[in-house]
């Protein structure tokens, strides 16, 4: 049994996978002379990059406050203050899932259940997948004690989009189980360049120079049975016992039962009439060791 109570979900995954690339662009960016801004790349992650709830996005007001409510001066290791603070600069994210997918010439998804091999998965079971195109809309807001520091990070963060090698984002999916281990697996996303749309915004208080940027991110969301995750007994095995009337005629699956998807040959024979023998081939299905033996066959 594992010892996590369960896996991360799709929207989780992409969380991390989000939160990494802006520390990515954190790095990457400049100050361009702004102490603000050099002090907003040297402190604390904790302390400068804020994550939102996905209902806050084109909040900003709100988003303000998420900062405050965090404290972010004590995170970034600041003890003088006391009562709830914001240490500017400081950027906050929000992600919030699109309902409808992207156009098929952006991302092809596939339906159908496919076999495949997880190659991640220590044991190489022949599982099922299938995948759903998917998109997300991120929102950052960078809070700035001057209007300069705002655009500057406004404007290094649409050009960071644009380099070809920074608009791809790994996202990590756990996928199921190895014993006590998650099997997770490395899928690749977009930043779709198109829709980088960076505004100005109003806080409320004069002091606060604020902007956002949206984004939309695409990718594929794969879905796979067959690696002991908490929901393969009910993924397309047909409707559970109990959860229909029973004048009703239950609607089947249409999974392959994992002992046809990991079954093989263990022995197999290929005879040869004219030299009156054969050449029988065994394979060992927990060793995974495979002999092959010549035998002579006594009638013609």
């Amino acid at each position: 049994m594992s010892k996590v109570s369960r896996l991360l979900s799709p929207l989780e995954s992409i969380q991390n996978a989000w939160g990494l690339k802006l520390r990515d662009f954190r790095q990457w960016c400049t100050p361009a002379g702004q102490k603000s801004i050099r002090d907003w790349k040297t402190r604390h992650i904790e302390g400068a990059i804020i994550v939102a709830k996905g209902s806050m996005v084109d909040d900003v007001e709100r988003m303000l406050k998420a900062v405050q409510e965090n404290e972010n001066a004590e995170a970034m290791g600041d003890t003088t203050n006391s009562g709830t603070s914001v240490y500017l600069p400081v950027m906050v994210t929000a992600i919030s899932a699109i309902e409808s997918p992207p156009e098929r010439e952006v991302v092809v998804g596939s339906p159908t259940w496919q076999n495949v091999v997880i190659p991640t998965d220590p044991l190489q079971r022949v599982v099922q997948a299938r995948t759903a195109s998917v998109s997300y809309r991120c929102q950052i807001a960078f809070f700035a004690p001057d209007p300069h520091a705002a655009s500057s990070i406004a404007n290094q963060f649409v050009n960071f989009w644009k380099h070809e090698r920074k608009r791809g984002i790994d996202v990590f999916y756990e996928l199921g189980f190895a014993g006590e281990s998650i099997i997770k697996d490395k899928w690749n996303f977009r930043v779709v360049e198109n829709t980088l749309y960076p505004d100005k915004a109003e806080t409320g208080i004069e002091t606060v120079h604020a902007v956002t940027v949206d984004c939309v991110v695409v990718g594929a969301e794969p879905n796979v049975v067959g690696l002991d995750g908490y929901d393969d007994d009910i993924t397309d095995t047909g409707e559970p016992d109990g959860s229909i009337p029973p004048t009703l005629p239950p609607v089947g699956g249409h999974r392959d039962p994992p002992e046809k998807l990991n079954s093989f040959v263990i022995e197999a024979d290929v005879i040869d009439h004219e030299a009156n023998r054969h050449t029988r081939v065994t394979a060992n299905p927990t060793t995974g060791e495979v002999n092959q033996s010549d035998i002579k066959d006594d009638t013609p």
